[in-house]
């Protein structure tokens, strides 16, 4: 909103000036009757409220301007107290007006005959002059307001860029350092009032090479003032000849540090794991664990092995949690579960540009990510020979290099691989890479079935019982015996994957605070002991059996993937044999 008090020392002078061309005196007074400005006995009444403003407020309202030749006598003054003896000889009264509001009245005031005749002998060219004042004043309000709107825009903008988490840069065409933010400054070392170039700053070749050419600029770029490392985004400031007159730049600094503190905290935090999590009393299990202990302080590469279910991911967790490297990222990924055309991507990341959809700017690999911390590469039985060269090179030479790019970047990761497959059979079938495989399994862990260790069934169904019901809000709090025997002859080859899916299930089915026979899966009802007879030791009825009871234990859930993990074969090899001994799939599934 406009107002005329926001520039009333301006106001003050124009009417100074305004008095002193004419020799008479000049008020100035705003939308609200507050006298503004001021000359001669008007002067000392600057900011008070015109009690007697009826001719002012006449041309508020109307924005038509007055000219009064007979004061107290002019039907305007007749509210007024002094109408009839009012010490004014005459008066001419102009408004100010803005876009066609008016926001305020010059106001000019002969108290002689002499002023008197010179304000009514030329009123003409009077009006047109204190137009042309009012317009000014008009002007200057106007300027005033813009100014100010300007300057709480570039405080607000200020404010914006300075509460973001990036550095924020504008560069002009010469690569000079025209603005930025404060994180900009903290992060390239900028002291406030020193011209700074781009090239000071960072090795900035690559990036200014794709702005001169117009286009966007994305990709990771070395600080020279600091040991330090940026992700870089930079967009060009074109000029009105488009892409071919460039103006400078805006470029965005992320801190590659930083990116990989986030990606910790997002994947290591909320899951830290301990020993004291992997449930168990039996003498397999506490030698596991203290073996795990002793070779969780150092940085040796470590092989897991063990069945589907067994808890490979969180022995591999909790070895990272009582390493020098806890503090750092713990990335896993499963490499039976990534199709083998992004695998590469997912592990060493790539430039941009390298292939068709890759991200502008390209994208950090999992080695990357994992710098100074721990890379959990899980099933790695599954991983093509191809890239099984890649990983080798990785462990030997301790550096990656991303998909589409020449140049290679060091990285101080420990790898812990697992795998529910059997590497060495792998290696003399040529599967796998027998130099791979004697680099990963330089400390082998072997994780033991449940089968083999049936004295842990009843500290797990505790844990898994307890946990379940809080996470179900359910109260069951034991077994039935006969429940309980049942589970303790169950042959368990899903392991704790599966006894953890079976508590779940019976917690919820359970009525009342007991579970009982008819609350666990039909499969672990109907399972017959394992009798040893002559009949049953032919290879081919071995087979066909396993494959049909861990087909039958897939059903809960859902796949056939988990059968031929349970197995220990691939996808393809379960159809085959499916087929070769025309095993009923139907019946199984139904």
């Amino acid at each position: 909103m406009y107002n005329l008090r926001d520039i009333k020392e301006t106001v003050q002078q124009t009417a100074e000036a305004i008095a002193e061309a004419l020799l008479i005196e000049v008020e100035i007074a705003d939308r609200e009757l507050v006298r503004v400005a001021g000359t001669g006995r008007y002067k000392e009444g600057r900011g008070r409220v015109l009690k007697d403003g009826f001719v002012y407020g006449h041309i508020l309202r109307t924005g038509q301007p007055v000219i009064i030749d007979k004061p107290g006598h002019h039907e305007l003054c007749q509210p007024c107290l002094s109408r009839g003896n009012c010490s004014e000889k005459a008066e001419v009264a102009v408004p100010i007006r803005i876009e066609g509001d008016t926001v305020g009245v010059i106001g000019l005031i002969g108290f002689e005959l002499e002023q008197a005749k010179r304000l009514l002998g030329r009123k003409d060219s009077l009006l047109r002059f204190l137009e042309k004042m009012a317009d000014l004043i008009a002007v200057k309000t106007q300027e005033n307001l813009q100014k100010e709107q300007r300057e709480t825009l570039v405080r607000q903008l200020e404010t914006m860029l300075n509460v973001l988490n990036d550095g924020l840069m504008v560069v002009n065409a010469e690569k000079t350092v025209i603005h930025y933010n404060q994180l900009a400054a903290q992060m390239t070392d900028m002291v406030a009032e020193q011209e700074v170039s781009l090239s000071q700053i960072m090795d900035e070749k690559k990036l200014w090479k794709s702005i001169e050419k117009g286009k966007p600029f994305s990709g990771q770029v070395k600080g020279r003032r600091a040991p330090s490392q940026w992700y870089c985004d930079a967009v060009p400031i074109n000029g009105d000849g488009g892409e071919e007159t460039v103006e400078g730049a805006i470029i965005i600094l992320k801190d590659v540090q930083e990116i990989k503190r986030l990606v910790k905290d997002t994947t290591v935090s909320d899951i830290a794991t301990e020993f004291s999590q992997i449930i168990g009393e039996s003498s397999k299990i506490k030698e596991l664990k203290e073996l795990s202990c002793k070779v969780a302080a150092g940085n040796s590469t470590l092989l897991i092995q063990g069945e589907s279910g067994t808890g490979k991911e969180l022995l591999a967790r909790a070895i990272h949690q009582s390493s020098t490297r806890s503090q750092h990222s713990f990335i896993a990924i499963n490499c039976g579960a990534i199709p083998e055309t992004l695998l590469e991507s997912e592990l060493f990341g790539y430039e941009e540009g390298s292939f068709t959809g890759a991200k502008r700017g390209g994208k950090l690999g999992k080695f990357e990510l994992a710098h100074n911390g721990t890379i959990f590469l899980d099933e790695i039985g599954d991983m093509p020979l191809h890239l099984q060269v890649k990983i080798l090179r990785v462990l030997q030479e301790r550096r990656v290099e991303k998909v589409g790019s020449s140049r290679s970047t060091p990285v101080d990761v420990r790898v812990i691989a697992a795998t529910h497959r059997n590497l060495e059979k792998m290696v003399a079938s040529g599967e796998f890479r027998e130099d791979l495989y004697y680099r990963l399994s330089v400390i082998p862990l072997n994780i033991p079935p449940l089968r083999e260790r049936p004295e842990d069934i009843p500290l797990l169904i505790e844990h898994y019982l307890e946990h379940y019901c809080t996470v179900l809000g359910k109260n069951v709090t034991r077994l039935t015996p006969d429940a309980a025997l049942l589970l303790s002859k169950y042959s368990w080859p899903g392991n704790v994957r599966e006894l953890s899916n079976v508590i779940e299930y019976a917690v919820t089915m359970a009525i009342g605070g007991s579970i009982t026979v008819k609350d666990l899966p039909k499969r672990i009802k109907t399972e017959e002991p394992a009798k040893v007879q002559e009949s049953c030791l032919h290879l081919k009825t071995l087979e066909r059996e396993a494959i049909a009871k861990a087909l039958q234990v897939a059903t809960s859930e859902g796949s056939k993937d988990n059968a031929a993990h349970l197995l220990g074969i691939s996808r393809a090899t379960l159809y085959r044999k499916i087929k070769e001994y025309n095993i009923a799939e139907h019946k199984l599934f139904s």
